[in-house]
């Protein structure tokens, strides 16, 4: 890779724009255009800020790897702020989803005081419209670090090494997100069916809705932060299955988890049948528009 393919990575995987990495390094959008493509090299001071901002050395910035250097070592080189930017970013969305999908589910708590329908039908209904709206936005948002979970990736050995093992100490911390979750979905009707003739049926209902949320909540935070800490750990395990999968192969899960989870709802009435449908439909709507848009920047 010569210095301009590093460059432009490393901005991409920021997220940085041209203009947007050209303000900070303080220099016109068409110098950074200039490096991008080979066709000159910053000044020391440019380098060194350049290599301090993406967390790599000035030595992989101007070493330029050859033809044999390239398939002996073929990935994309990932620093330690780099790690932690992705899982920053994975930590937002993650809360983004868990708050869009717990306002659907606490939507129905509006629904279980029988005698004041009319006041709260605009509440359920409000309520209900933010997190979707809350959910269409976060899938939206542009992707970034997409060359993370896209490359065979590459990293010192000492960063790797300390991740691993800062990665087995939140994992512990997940799973008992993951066991208190479960137990909450599980356990929680039960408990509030001893303290019914105490609180009143209307406000076990309600109760009820809300810890169905919060479980559900706790369950979407742990299993992303899993699934992201195990993108950087089991790389190579993940790149693989990915590769053997198709592009859309998760349609034919969503779909039969769809069915089940409405089936679920009717049978138990842990939640509305037609919260999973309006889920689905929001999802699918969201990938079509966004393949849209690619198909059209493609152009």
């Amino acid at each position: 890779m010569t210095f301009g393919e590093k460059l432009k990575g490393l901005r991409k995987e920021k997220g940085y724009s041209q203009e947007e990495l050209a303000g900070l390094l303080e220099v016109s959008r068409q110098a950074v255009s200039k490096w991008e493509s080979d066709r000159g090299i910053p000044e020391i001071d440019k380098l060194l800020q350049i290599s301090n901002m993406f967390g790599v050395t000035l030595d992989y910035l101007l070493k330029s790897e050859g033809p044999d250097e390239n398939n002996k070592e073929n990935g994309y080189y990932v620093s330690r702020e780099t790690i932690d930017g992705f899982l920053s970013h994975k930590r937002r969305l993650a809360k983004n989803i868990a708050i869009g999908v717990g306002l659907v589910i606490s939507s129905d708590i509006f629904g279980c005081f029988s005698g004041y329908m009319q006041l709260l039908r605009p509440l359920y209904w409000g309520t209900m419209a933010i997190g979707i709206a809350v959910l269409v936005w976060t899938f939206f948002q542009p992707r970034r670090y997409k060359e993370i979970s896209s490359n065979t990736l590459l990293f010192d050995e000492t960063v790797i090494k300390s991740f691993r093992e800062e990665s087995n100490r939140n994992r512990k911390r997940y799973v008992g997100m993951i066991v208190l979750g479960v137990i909450m979905f599980l356990f929680g009707s039960e408990f509030l069916y001893m303290v019914k003739d105490a609180v009143g049926s209307e406000v076990c209902n309600a109760l009820d809705w809300l810890i169905d949320a919060a479980s559900v909540m706790l369950l979407i935070i742990a299993g992303i932060a899993i699934h992201a800490e195990n993108i950087i750990t089991r790389n190579a395990d993940y790149i693989a299955k990915k590769n053997s999968r198709g592009k859309f192969t998760w349609v034919y899960i969503t779909l039969p988890a769809t069915v089940l989870a409405v089936l679920i709802g009717i049978a138990t009435n842990a939640w509305s049948p037609v919260f999973p449908v309006i889920f689905l439909f929001c999802v699918l709507l969201v990938t079509v528009c966004k393949l849209l848009i690619e198909r059209k920047e493609s152009k």
